[in-house]
């Protein structure tokens, strides 16, 4: 259990207590503060390395080349650079704290990488889409990947450490992406899904297992670090990840989640506390067990949580070693 590494947040949740604009509903989201305070981006990824992350995730998730240019009314090389701005401001909060914590060996998190996060293509539409992965048989391969090759050239050549392919919502979107990485071999990345509510699929209604593993066995070995689920309730994560080793052989697929809080979204009302889900930390230990290898906190997770879920881990760990003597 000692390689297990440990995400950051939902970003916008703790940027939201950094800014007192709104920020959901915004067509660019949180990618819209790289342009009107990105101040408060960097306090956002300070704030998540201070909590014990050993990976944090660019503000980049909703920001695109063609959306930066509409919403923020950029040219293409404008938008270009404030996606390298994103990476910037996520090296200038590492190396900061990487000064903050110099001489102390009681931090963990001694080497914390940077992840360029890519949303799907779905998000950039705003109708909804990435929610029901639609788009996936209506939209051209091609225009998906050069949707996001447009976007991943610009976060590679900032010198990020690795990729978050994450909340992909359609297998054809997932296949995309694993193909598009090939033209980055020397680029690793995980890759997440948005699945069904209380199911076995995705959100488009393909089997999460079957899509996961077969994009797994598609990319070049050792591209993909690991696969897996982000932006569900907590419940749904160990029923989606129990399995997928179970058929593989001895090819152990690196497993990740992050989930959200265990709120429910409403259109009305805003985030509602689901009263039947458990806390997030009660389901770490079954998590850990089922070999997910990199662990984190999606939509309402703040830096507080992230601090819990470390603590988590190390109880785990130590339970662990005492039974074990």
């Amino acid at each position: 259990m000692s390689n297990v590494k440990i995400l950051d947040g939902g970003f916008s949740a703790q940027l939201s207590t950094h800014v007192g604009e709104k920020i959901d509903g915004d067509p660019l989201w949180t990618a819209r503060f790289l342009a009107t305070n990105p101040n408060a981006v960097y306090a956002t990824h300070l704030d998540f390395l201070r909590a014990g992350a050993d990976i944090i995730e660019t503000n980049t998730y909703q920001a695109s080349i063609p959306g930066l240019m509409k919403y923020l009314s950029k040219t293409e090389e404008e938008s270009i650079n404030l996606l390298h701005q994103a990476v910037k401001l996520a090296q200038k909060a590492v190396n900061d704290y990487l000064k903050e914590i110099e001489g102390n060996n009681d931090i963990e998190n001694k080497s914390p990488l940077i992840a360029g996060s890519c949303g799907p293509y779905g998000a950039s539409l705003h109708d909804g889409s990435e929610y029901n992965g639609a788009y996936g048989k209506a939209t051209p391969r091609d225009t998906m990947m050069q949707w996001h090759r447009s976007r991943i050239n610009a976060l590679v050549d900032s010198g990020i450490d690795l990729l978050a392919l994450e909340t992909v919502p359609c297998y054809q979107e997932a296949e995309v992406l694993v193909e598009l990485l090939k033209e980055y071999p020397n680029v690793k990345a995980w890759l997440t899904f948005s699945c069904e509510r209380n199911s076995q699929n995705i959100v488009d209604g393909s089997n999460f297992q079957e899509v996961a593993t077969n994009c797994y066995k598609m990319a070049l070995p050792g591209q993909i670090i690991a696969i897996g689920v982000n932006c569900i309730a907590p419940k749904d994560v160990s029923p989606l990840l129990r399995n997928i080793n179970k058929d593989t052989g001895n090819q152990f697929i690196p497993l990740i989640a992050y989930p959200n809080s265990g709120e429910i979204f409403s259109s009305t009302k805003g985030w509602i506390k689901d009263e039947s889900c458990p806390p997030f930390e009660n389901f770490i230990p079954e998590w850990l067990e089922i070999g997910v290898q990199y662990l984190g906190g999606c939509c309402r997770m703040y830096a507080e949580n992230i601090k819990s879920i470390r603590r988590e881990i190390n109880n785990f760990k130590k339970k662990k070693a005492e039974k074990e003597n």
